[in-house]
């Protein structure tokens, strides 16, 4: 419920804020989470764990094995050919393994959370890119109107320093002071468009299209009312981090399994051979059914079940310390998005006040200048002042919009942005059920991977994304 009234709110922002002729971010994320190449593969590991599940389970199912041989005696006490030929059919059935197949199912299946878990972690990163992406096209596009005004601001002044020059108004010295600083802004001019066609490259990576006009950013989702309620909520909700824990599981499945090779094992089998001896002092030709019982027990593998045992231990030492390692790497991610965060709300704070400080004292620098109370090189200050502070906010705006994702994905909830139309979220519980009973379809493959690129993306439902740019 709470989930979906953040959404609601986050989307319904949107949509205000969302011109119907340019591309909006919910867009640009429903684009990117529909068929980037990160999260597909994501996806594609997803399926290979669900095939855990079948290929620990297959160990108690029947097995039915057609075998035949032929044997060519080479010995001259036979009067034909001595040719022994035998065909037929073995089933065998597994009674009890010791523990063995209960342990491998419980090490896929935990091992199949983790790869959603993982997987979950990938939607989150990528929708927190492509924020950060949408939001550095954005920045990048305003950087360079800024800077475009500049040049022209610092053109005009070049000319007014010229003709005041002309006229005795002013010294050689405030033209080249004026030619200077104009030389200056075109070199950031030149240095911000570069910036720009960066921020579109990267965006056009992530969505899969170059960006066209683009919608200011929306209002943010609902955010963690303060540091610890986002630490108390990673530790919870984090996928990076229940990931670690499902390994962890995994790995613990693992050491029972291995321990499990020391126990008895039973089965039955039973078969049916035909046999053909062209030499008749061999046997007689014909069919031999049988149906039996085996058992069997290691006493002496010549440590090679210690060895797995304790090779399983490691891995789940490893494990255990991947969970450590999460735990503090989750922690510093909050620590250090909340920090950004109120450290951009503070910046965009000064910054504003700066752009008003800086556009009055432009204003009067300029007007003062022309009675002769102030040179040209305060003039020039001024207008490279009031342009950086313009600067500072545009940089500290993108700042807070992705700090605040990044605080989501750290707890957990940066995938509310899939919340509501434009594309359908990917199921990856859909294959594991098909797959689960799919213990006698000896051939039930799956397509040419080629072929099949469709499988792991999800479907678009809003049809304009897949229209022209706008």
């Amino acid at each position: 419920m709470r989930t979906h009234l953040l959404a609601s709110i986050f989307l319904a922002s949107t949509v205000l804020a969302a011109p119907v002729s340019a591309e909006s971010l919910q867009d640009a994320i429903a684009l990117a989470y529909s068929n980037n190449p990160s999260v597909a593969a994501a996806r594609a590991r997803v399926r290979q764990a669900d095939e855990g599940v079948p290929i620990a389970s297959s160990g108690a199912l029947p097995h039915l094995d057609l075998k035949g041989s032929f044997n060519q005696s080479l010995s001259d006490s036979f009067a034909d050919l001595g040719q022994v030929w035998i065909g037929g059919l073995t089933l065998r059935q597994s009674i009890w393994e010791g523990g063995r197949i209960r342990a491998g199912v419980s090490g896929a299946e935990a091992r199949i959370e983790a790869s959603r878990l993982n997987l979950s972690a990938a939607e989150q990163r990528l929708i927190v890119d492509t924020v950060a992406a949408y939001a550095d096209v954005l920045r990048t596009q305003e950087i360079v109107k800024l800077n475009e005004n500049q040049v022209r601001v610092l053109e005009q002044e070049l000319r007014a320093s010229r003709d005041r020059f002309e006229v005795g108004d002013v010294t050689r010295t405030d033209v080249a002071q004026s030619e200077a600083r104009l030389s200056v802004s075109q070199a950031n001019l030149i240095a911000a468009r570069g910036n720009a066609v960066f921020a579109r490259q990267a965006y056009q990576r992530l969505v899969g299209r170059p960006p066209g006009q683009l919608d200011p950013l929306p209002p943010l989702p609902p955010l963690p009312a303060d540091d610890a309620q986002a630490l108390s909520r990673s530790a919870e909700l984090n996928p990076v981090l229940a990931a670690a824990r499902a390994n962890e599981r995994a790995a613990a499945e693992d050491v029972r399994a291995a321990k499990a090779g020391r126990m008895p094992s039973i089965g039955v089998q039973a078969s049916a051979n035909y046999n053909d001896y062209s030499n008749n002092r061999l046997g007689a030709s014909g069919f031999d059914p049988r149906i039996g019982v085996t058992a069997g027990m290691p006493l002496f593998s010549g440590g090679l079940i210690a060895a797995q045992v304790r090779q399983a231990q490691a891995r789940q030492s490893e494990a255990l310390e991947t969970i450590s390692l999460t735990e503090r790497q989750v922690t510093e991610n909050v620590n250090n998005s909340w920090a950004l965060l109120k450290t951009s709300e503070a910046t965009i704070t000064a910054a504003n006040s700066s752009v008003r400080a800086n556009t009055l004292a432009s204003e009067g620098v300029r007007q003062e200048n022309q009675v002769g109370s102030r040179d040209i090189l305060d003039v020039l200050n001024a207008e490279q002042e009031l342009l950086n502070s313009r600067v500072q906010l545009v940089q500290a705006e993108r700042d807070r919009y992705v700090a605040a994702f990044q605080l989501l994905e750290a707890v957990g909830a940066a995938d509310i942005a899939l919340e509501g139309p434009g594309v359908q979220r990917y199921d990856p519980t859909v294959n594991a059920r098909r797959v689960a009973g799919k213990g006698f379809a000896e051939f039930g493959y799956n397509p040419d991977p080629r072929k099949d690129t469709a499988r792991d993306t999800a479907p678009i439902t809003n049809p304009n994304l897949m229209g022209p740019q706008q």
